[in-house]
């Protein structure tokens, strides 16, 4: 080989070296590239967290930056290494070595040029080869490739190694910069991957039902989220805390197996899974329930059952699917059932509480799990009873009730019990039913009477209700409300009260007095209003108001009255009262009666009707006859008043005798007790006080009885009887001294001598209450005889002055003496009058008829003044009969009350009786009062006989006087004088009146069974004018057989009212005596309140409705 080709071998060796360095340059180049380029994306994306597009461009500029550093300083040396493009020439290979080797550079570029531009075939070609190959000797010396030093690379290695040390450093402790980073920008199209994780801490793998389990999830990644949801089936949920990186969430009585995630904000987990492990359970319980019978009620089916509430006595039939359970064991109290099945059916009745258990034996794991069911047995209860009571202002022994019974499951009765405690300890027992009851709740209404009942002072009667339940299991139950005692009064107490009710009667009869007089004095200037015939608005305000101030009277009237006949009632059905003390106050009853009447109201109601029509002449009438109605009611109440003051009186001495009585016998016992030595000394000194009290306050009573009698317009003669007291007073203090001494036969003796002398105390008091009464009875005897031929004369001389006048002219001047005549019987009827009136208030029974014959005898008066004036013949004709009418009704009934009285001083002269007679007018009765069919029958043929016989021309009766025969009046009954004329007249008013009264009575059904008497009535009220007139005539006998026969026609009807009297006075006495005390007619009134107040306005809201029922539910 040439010296040349040696130096070309060397140059070559160096271009090989030289693209060898280049590659050891690009090499580290690109790793340095390569690492800065990759730390800078990398972070730029970790840190960037950038879209697809800008990681795309951050992957594309990195691919191609690396790409270009290791085409560029690695590959393109690579290739030109091994001739691959375009490599450096010699020459560049030469100029690059000789700037390493500066000495060489020009020769070796010249030996190169040399020998590319020497030529064979030149002459000078040997000596340029020579000159070529001395100098590639020369120069193949050098080393070339000593040029290329590895060593130069070194320098790259300042900026290679930190930046790879820093990566690995970034790798090693933030690896995640370089792996996210990277993995983000490579992956670039998928999803920004999360800047945390999740990851599972709890073991889900097996979790029991129903069983709560925990889940924990750790958090991990560059950030660390604030909140953290769990999702699941059951919904989205917020996690708790418990770390910075760690989150809990608790899952509550699992039932089935599920999956769930973490969430926060976009970042959500990968599934997990809770696997649940069945349990055992009652899948469905039903409890079909079968009530008893009495219950009525419909059997029922109950499903899922927690608890179960159930009456007494219930059967049930049970029918249970279990879920994942291979056996049941059914406890109930001390007994179990095991069923190898999860599906039972099984029953029983139950009459008792308790708590029944279900073991469930797991069909998987064998584990027993017991379900318990809670069975209420609800007793029937007990009924239950409200009731509140009311007692009647008036009538103590009237017991209202009202109230209100329930039970949960039904009623079955509701009675009332009452026990009469008598004073000697006996008791009596009784019961009745009080309604009808039925369902759940019920109010009840009810009242009693037990004045009805055989009842004593001091008797204590203790009642209360019973109510009754439909109990069908353990039988009916029954509830007793709360007692209730009514304590009868002592006898003491009892006078006492009567003793109140008369006082407060007196005062308001005083009060009702003053009233009438108001009363009266407004009438009076009516009357003047009338006859200046001022029948202005004013007058008829007159009107109205007398109408007003009359209703007012009435119903205070009513009030006194009814309180009066109230206390009356009580007192005698505890103690028993006379019975002419019960006459007299029967006697107040019906003056009171009358006064209510409803003339005065029906006159003035007339009076305002002719007001209205302007009627002057009927007003003027009307006014009058108002005014003496007005009179009458005064007159009235005054007798009223009286007779109360005087029935007082009475009572009072009555019941001094009573208490006299009683308190002898305490005394006697005591005295008995003290001797067989039943009490001890100082209970007897303690009961001796105490009767000596009781006769103080009778020593009271009597001085009080004093001032009574006096205040009564004729006081009775009692007499004095303090000597008798301060006797009394002086045993029983003796009496006390000597039990001081424990001396039992002195105090005994005086003890002894003390009760007779209350007995002779009672006694006397009552012999001057009889004496009082007798001698009062003998002065109205006398009396009434005075006052019957008083009457007598006056008739006479009337019936004297009517044919006198009938036979003078009017121009005669024995006219104007007759006149003066009538006068003079007019003054005379005046003094009649005055004794009438004194006796009319003593003898309240005939008060009436008096009053009513002398208004009419006025009345007539007034009209007689007149027509003697005006001489009006016929008319005063008229009038002077009606007069004679009157006092011929007057004579008779004097004369029937006289010998009533005379009748019964005989018998009591016979018979010793109660000394509160008065004998007020023996019967007293009004002519008619109480008459029979038979002695109507019988009157009236003696009338028609008299009739008859009077028809004889030459006929004379005993007591006419001379000269009436064949007197103008009197043609047609020559027979008959003017007293048998009066006498027959009233009889036929009498009997008119009593078949009035039996008309009314049968008439009260509303059937009208009495309207036919009514022509028989008329056909009375013909002939009573006719004798009246003394119209004599053939007609009036044929009338009166008329009447007699209409007569005997009905006395088929009257016999049917007395039969049916009887039948309803049979019917009482069958009643069941122990329901005699029930007061319906109260119960039928409370009711028909309690139902109209319950009868709510419909337009009314339920609201309202239910506010007004709960309303009325307290208060009953």
């Amino acid at each position: 080989m040439s010296a040349f080709d040696r130096l070309i071998e060397q140059i070559d060796a160096f271009i090989r070296k030289y693209y060898k360095n280049e590659m050891l340059k690009g090499v580290l180049v690109f790793v340095g590239f390569l690492l800065s380029s990759w730390l800078l994306v990398s972070a730029l994306e970790y840190f960037g967290q950038f879209s697809s597009t800008v990681r795309f461009i951050l992957l594309i500029s990195f691919i191609l930056g690396n790409s270009y550093i290791l085409f560029n300083y690695f590959m393109k040396p690579l290739l030109r290494l091994y001739s691959f493009g375009k490599r450096i020439n010699r020459y560049q290979a030469a100029r690059i070595i000789g700037s390493f080797f500066p000495g060489i550079s020009d020769r070796l570029l010249n030996t190169l040029q040399l020998n590319e531009a020497h030529n064979p075939n030149d002459r000078s070609f040997e000596l340029l080869r020579a000159s070529v190959a001395q100098r590639s000797n020369e120069l193949t010396a050098v080393p070339f490739v000593d040029a290329v030093r590895f060593e130069e690379s070194r320098r790259y290695l300042k900026f290679v190694i930190p930046v790879a040390l820093f990566f690995l450093s970034i790798a090693v402790f933030v690896p995640a910069l370089l792996v996210e980073g990277s993995s983000s920008i490579v992956n670039y199209e998928q999803a920004q991957p999360a800047p945390f994780s999740f990851q599972l801490s709890s073991d889900l793998d097996a979790v029991n039902e129903g069983e709560s389990v925990e889940v924990k999830a750790t958090i991990s990644g560059r950030e660390i989220p604030d909140k953290v949801y769990i999702v699941s089936e059951r919904g989205r949920f917020l996690m708790k805390k418990t770390r910075k990186n760690e989150v809990v969430y608790t899952f509550d009585n699992m039932k089935s197996s599920t999956d769930f995630r973490f969430e926060s904000g976009d970042v959500e987990s990968n599934a997990f899974h809770i696997n649940v492990i069945g349990k055992s359970s009652l899948g469905k319980l039903v409890a079909e329930l079968n009530y008893p019978k009495y219950l009525n009620r419909k059997p029922e089916v109950v499903s899922n059952i927690a608890d179960l509430d159930i009456p007494e006595g219930t059967q049930i039939n049970w029918r249970i699917a279990a879920k994942n359970v291979k056996s049941i064991a059914v406890t109930w109290h001390d007994s179990t059932r095991l069923f190898n099945s999860s599906d039972v059916a099984f029953s029983g009745k139950y009459r008792s509480s308790g708590e029944m258990s279900f073991a469930l034996k797991n069909s998987v794991t064998s584990k027993i799990d017991t379900s318990t069911i809670q069975l209420k047995v609800i007793k029937d209860a007990y009924p239950s009873i409200m009731v509140s009571e009311e007692t009647d202002s008036v009538r103590a022994g009237v017991k209202a009730f009202g109230g209100l019974i329930s039970d949960d499951y039904g009623l079955n009765s509701l009675t009332f019990h009452y026990v009469i405690t008598k004073k000697t300890g006996k008791e009596i027992k009784r019961s009745m039913p009080v309604q009808r009851v039925s369902g759940t709740s019920e109010k009840f209404g009810f009242a009693v009477d037990f004045s009805r009942e055989d009842l004593d002072v001091e008797d204590k009667i203790t009642y209360y209700f019973v109510v009754s339940d439909n109990d069908g299991v353990n039988g009916s139950k029954s509830t007793r409300s709360q007692s209730f005692v009514y304590e009868l009064p002592t006898l003491e107490d009892l006078n006492e009260k009567r003793d109140d009710v008369q006082k407060e009667a007196q005062a308001d009869l005083s009060e009702i007095m003053k009233k009438a007089e108001k009363f009266q004095r407004d009438v009076d200037r009516l009357q003047k209003s009338l006859a200046n015939k001022k029948g202005d608005f004013k007058t008829m305000e007159q009107i109205q108001q007398l109408q007003q101030d009359q209703q007012s009277l009435q119903e205070e009237l009513e009030n006194v009255q009814e309180q009066l006949s109230e206390s009356m009632e009580e007192k005698n059905q505890l103690s028993e009262v006379d019975e002419e003390l019960l006459k007299q106050q029967e006697m107040i009853d019906e003056l009171m009666k009358e006064v209510m009447d409803d003339e005065l109201k029906k006159l003035l109601e007339e009076l305002e009707k002719l007001l209205e029509n302007n009627q002057q002449n009927e007003l003027k009438q009307e006014s009058e006859e108002l005014d003496q109605s007005s009179e009458e009611m005064k007159k009235q109440l005054d007798r009223t008043m009286e007779m109360l003051k005087r029935l007082q009186v009475n009572e009072k001495i009555d019941d001094i005798e009573k208490e006299l009585d009683q308190l002898a016998e305490e005394q006697k016992e005591l005295k008995e007790d003290i001797q067989e030595n039943k009490l001890s000394k100082e209970e007897g000194i303690k009961k001796q006080d105490e009767i000596d009290k009781k006769f103080d306050e009778l020593k009271e009573d009597l001085k009080e009885l004093n001032d009574l009698n006096k205040d009564l317009e004729k006081p009775m003669e009692l007499g004095d009887f303090q000597e008798q007291q301060d006797a009394i007073d002086q045993e029983m203090q003796e009496a006390s001294e000597q039990l001081q001494k424990e001396k039992k036969s002195k105090a005994g003796e005086n003890q002894q001598k003390a009760s007779d002398g209350m007995k002779q105390l009672s006694d006397q008091l009552n012999n001057a209450q009889e004496q009082a009464n007798k001698k009062q009875n003998e002065e109205d005897m006398g009396l009434l005889r005075i006052l019957l031929e008083n009457l007598m004369a006056l008739s006479f001389d009337q019936e004297s002055n009517l044919q006198a006048f009938s036979e003078v002219r009017d121009t005669d001047p024995a006219y104007r003496r007759l006149g003066r005549k009538q006068r003079s019987i007019m003054d005379d009827t005046k003094v009649v009058e005055d004794s009438l009136m004194a006796l009319a208030k003593r003898q309240p029974k005939i008060a009436t008829f008096i009053d009513k014959e002398l208004h009419e005898i006025k009345s007539n008066f007034r009209l007689m003044i007149d027509e003697m004036d005006e001489h009006r013949r016929r008319e005063l004709s008229q009038h002077q009969q009606l007069v004679m009418t009157s006092y011929n009704n007057l004579a008779l009934l004097l004369n029937e009350s006289l010998q009533s009285m005379q009748q019964q001083a005989q018998a009591q002269s016979k018979q010793p009786g109660s000394g509160a007679c008065e004998n007020p007018g023996g019967s007293g009765k009004k002519p008619g009062d109480g008459m029979s069919g038979q002695d109507m029958k019988e009157m009236l043929k003696k009338q028609l006989e008299q009739m008859k016989k009077g028809q004889n021309p030459g006929g004379k009766e005993p007591g006419d006087k001379p000269g009436q025969n064949g007197k103008p009046g009197n043609q047609g009954m020559p027979g008959l004088g003017n007293k048998e004329i009066a006498k027959m007249a009233a009889q036929q008013t009498a009997i008119r009146q009593r078949l009035e009264q039996i008309r009314n009575e049968m008439n009260k059904e509303g059937q009208g069974k009495g309207n036919g008497l009514n022509p028989l009535i008329k056909e009375l009220e013909q002939q009573e004018k006719d004798l009246i007139n003394k119209n004599f005539s053939p007609e009036m006998i044929r009338r009166q057989q008329d009447i007699l026969t209409r007569l005997l026609e009905s006395e088929k009807a009257l016999k049917e009212r007395g039969f049916e009297e009887k039948r309803e006075a049979e019917t009482g006495k069958e009643r069941n005596y122990g329901n005699l005390i029930r007061f319906d007619e109260y119960n039928r009134q409370k009711l028909g309140q309690i139902e109209l107040l319950h009868n709510v306005d419909p337009l009314l809201s339920k609201y309202y409705k239910d506010k007004a029922s709960e309303y009325f539910n307290r208060a009953q």
